[in-house]
């Protein structure tokens, strides 16, 4: 699964997914060549690593500690990967046809950087659902092809001169909100590709991602805050209370403008609140330490 001198580099980061590793995997591997290299950063307690190693003897596996978040196994991949296209998912997402092909191609144009739609499989339980309304609503499809200020970092691909030149942006973590915002005032540009497709499937628990929203939050805050000084942080904490309902509108629409999962979103609504709110008091947090 890997070549010499890679075209594409894929970067899997993998936490606690041996219900979905060898789909993935399949997945990828079918639409993939020898001018592709794939690389599972992992940091599972669940054998997710050994499953599939077992299945996959010549993949790339980088073994990370549990405590690591999912934007730092991004960018330990990206760091080891060598491809001039560099694209990135999670061990929870399986790509649909012709994911690896959509995303090269759009690159073939002026864009540094090139996302897809995110879907969530419709077997899903009420947590997946929830999951998926509180990281993904923005990316459901149907979605339009064009420009675009951000897309999903579970879904996209980037050139690597663009990777290398803000750099010190993901040293620590790729999170692609401040990536993105980096290659803004560089003067490139984000496409949305909708043909790339990925699905994703059960990836956490209930507490598992509760925590998640809430580390994540605390994270966000912290890297907030060295860019918008006290008085912003003093503000912030003070519309925390308002920040749930606000997030909780902004997937409403998505929802009704996409016409799309209308009864899922009720039925998980008391969980999706749950999540939003795990997340608000973490950039509390976050915004209180600075």
């Amino acid at each position: 699964m890997a070549a010499a001198a890679p075209r594409l580099s894929i970067v899997i980061a993998s936490h606690d997914a041996r219900a979905t590793i060898i789909e993935c995997l399949d997945s990828v591997r079918r639409q993939v060549g020898a001018d592709t290299e794939v690389l599972l950063v992992d940091n599972s307690t669940d054998g997710t690593a050994v499953i599939a190693r077992e299945r996959f003897a010549d993949l790339h596996v980088l073994d990370r500690p549990p405590a690591a978040l999912i934007p730092e196994l991004w960018a330990e991949g990206i760091r080891a990967s060598r491809g001039d296209v560099v694209a990135i998912t999670t061990a929870h997402c399986v790509p649909g046809e012709r994911w690896a092909g959509t995303m090269l191609d759009a690159l073939g144009g002026p864009a540094a950087a090139v996302g897809g739609a995110i879907d969530n499989d419709p077997g899903g339980s009420v947590v997946d659902w929830a999951i998926y309304f509180c990281r993904y609503a923005s990316y459901m499809p149907p979605l339009r092809e064009g420009f675009t200020d951000e897309i999903a970092g579970d879904n996209a691909a980037y050139r690597r001169r663009a990777l290398d030149a803000c750099a010190e942006v993901w040293r620590e973590g790729f999170w692609e909100t401040a990536v993105h915002a980096e290659l803004h005032r560089a003067g490139e540009r984000l496409w949305l590709a909708p043909e790339a497709v990925v699905t994703h499937k059960r990836s956490y628990g209930f507490a598992a991602f509760l925590r998640q929203r809430f580390v994540h939050g605390t994270r966000y805050a912290r890297g907030r805050s060295r860019q918008i000084g006290a008085g912003g942080r003093l503000l912030r904490v003070l519309a925390s209370p308002l920040v749930p309902g606000v997030l909780l509108v902004r997937i409403v629409r998505q929802v009704r403008h996409r016409r799309r999962h209308g009864v899922q979103l009720v039925r998980s609504l008391p969980l999706v609140l749950a999540f939003l709110t795990a997340w608000t008091c973490g950039e509390l947090i976050g915004y209180a330490r600075g």
